[in-house]
């Protein structure tokens, strides 16, 4: 188990040994306080830090309203995306994200994409390091967010140029990156030449934190615990220059206005992988940005016998139980839950290991509901191929067996799972080495004041990142409920990370016309 799952587990258990804990606070100003440290909180920092985009002037390719769109670039062409109307330059493009300003910018970034073309980005980036906007990242483990928790070699769905960040090809990066492993290797390799693994995706977003000078922004192995508004004069020190100052903020009216304080922990591993040092830490700043994505909270079926070990509930407890050598192509199968795209992987991981599957989900496999239904089969060839298998078209795969339209009715002892169909009398009782339900997530946002629910767009209801995401402006990414409160990625409803970098655009336009109005 890494530092990070084994610290952010549980700050109570490290309290109760005093002796190997020591507890620090000094509270810190900055402009922007970002909340995660995956794909969009590395994005935001990239663009906060004066990394803007501008239009290179090259052609985009045929397609519904990109004439008018080239014609409104071309309009300002030696203005950045930053500093133009964001609303008006995303009207009328459409894509397969509901956030406007998402789908403008992969239309920049991946033009074509949704059609099956690989064209290269219309966008150039330019480092700005006057506009700098003061931030800090927060996060659970180091940058990368969960793509830290994913283990091996486990394939991505496409070669990367969708999971790549502003600036830095993915493509390019792991050319270099697996001839370097190559060589480490003495020569040996066996990287598949088309595909991307979790690893490499580690990897990759560690490297573009170090690569692009972020790594001073970024505070790892830190849990946030509390996040609420105040409107206090204190003396604090400032992040910049390291100087003492008295902070208060106003409005427009010269009014004292409220600042957001963020408090939790930062946990620090000794050489002896004994003692943990815990700094408690607490920043203020006028502006938070969630950006946590949706994995903390995995859902459950509540239903009898789900508490035994056998039942997991994460794509990562598989793999530590594939790693661990605990499973087996002569293992009793492993059962899956879920038709979801963590489903999805959770076979394909199985796959990979010639491991035993019973595939058990609820709906008929060609429900439009049913995601991988809604995706290109040229463009996730995997995810079709799991489709036909669910539809038993495909058979390549002989130790995998589906049960469309059933549930699970109980989790029983010695591994039994008992299922039940929809339109089948019959009750089976099926063996197995491990279950893993895999039916979603939700975010963790018990650090908000009664845990966000005030925040989504269905008032006084849980946050959930597919039913009820964070009421937004769809432009700015901040919050129609608090002031100064911003949220992206899957909190804006943007789970792919070709799409995720929208709100870094949104938010950092915001800000930055926030700023030159000021002056």
């Amino acid at each position: 188990m890494t530092m990070a799952r084994r610290l952010i587990s549980d700050v109570t258990s490290a309290r109760t040994h005093s002796h190997s804990l020591t507890l620090k606070s000094e509270m810190k100003t900055t402009e922007v306080i970002i909340i995660g440290n995956g794909p969009s909180g590395i994005t935001l920092s990239y663009m906060l830090s004066g990394h803007w985009p501008y239009y290179n002037g090259q052609p985009l390719p045929p397609g519904q309203s990109s004439e008018y769109l080239q014609m409104r670039l071309e309009d300002k062409r030696d203005a950045s995306l930053v500093e133009q109307e964001l609303e008006s330059l995303s009207d009328g493009i459409e894509g397969r994200s509901t956030n406007p300003v998402a789908v403008l910018l992969d239309s920049l970034n991946h033009p074509g994409a949704d059609t099956g073309l690989n064209n290269t980005s219309v966008l150039k980036w330019q480092l700005h390091k006057n506009r700098h906007i003061p931030h800090v990242v927060l996060g659970k483990t180091l940058p990368g967010g969960a793509w830290q928790m994913m283990e091996g070699n486990m394939q991505t769905l496409s070669l990367g140029n969708w999971m790549e960040l502003p600036g830095k090809p993915f493509r390019e990066w792991l050319k270099k990156h697996r001839a370097a492993k190559t060589n480490e290797e003495n020569g040996i390799s066996d990287y598949p030449t088309d595909r991307a693994s979790m690893t490499d995706l580690r990897d990759y977003y560690q490297d573009y934190v170090h690569s692009n000078g972020l790594t001073d922004h970024f505070q790892s192995h830190s849990t946030v615990t509390s996040v609420r508004k105040v409107v206090d004069t204190e003396t604090v020190v400032n992040m910049e220059n390291g100087e003492v100052e008295e902070l208060m903020t106003t409005d427009a009216e010269g009014n004292k206005a409220p600042l957001w304080e963020v408090r939790g922990f930062h946990f620090k591993e000794e050489d002896d992988n004994e003692n943990v040092e815990i700094e408690e830490f607490c920043y203020r700043a006028p502006h938070v940005v969630l950006a946590t994505g949706s994995y903390d909270l995995p859902n459950r079926l509540h239903v009898e016998g789900e508490q035994y070990p056998f039942v997991l509930h994460s794509l990562p407890e598989l793999e530590e139980r594939l790693n661990a050598g605990d499973i087996g192509p002569d293992s009793d199968p492993v059962m899956i839950v879920g038709s979801g795209l963590t489903a999805a992987d959770a076979i394909l991981c199985c796959m990979n290991a010639s491991i035993p599957i019973v595939h058990v989900f609820r709906r008929q496999p060609d429900d439009p509901s049913v995601i991988y239904n809604s995706l290109p089969p040229k463009l996730y060839p995997e995810y079709h191929k799991i489709l036909q298998m669910m539809k038993g078209e495909k058979k390549d795969y002989e130790c995998y067996k589906p049960y469309a339209e059933y549930s699970i009715l109980q989790f029983g002892v010695d591994n039994q799972v008992l299922i039940k169909g929809t339109k089948h009398k019959c009750t089976p009782m099926i063996k197995v080495s491990y279950a893993v339900v895999l039916i979603g997530s939700k975010p963790d946002l018990t650090y908000l004041p009664n845990s966000g629910r005030d925040l989504g767009v269905v008032p006084n209801c849980c946050i959930d990142c597919k039913h009820n995401p964070l009421d937004l402006d769809p432009y700015t990414f901040q919050s129609n409920c608090e002031t100064g409160l911003f949220a992206m990625g899957p909190l804006s409803g943007d789970n792919f990370v070709r799409f995720i970098q929208g709100g870094a655009l949104g938010i950092t336009n915001f800000l930055w016309k926030k700023r030159t109005e000021s002056l």
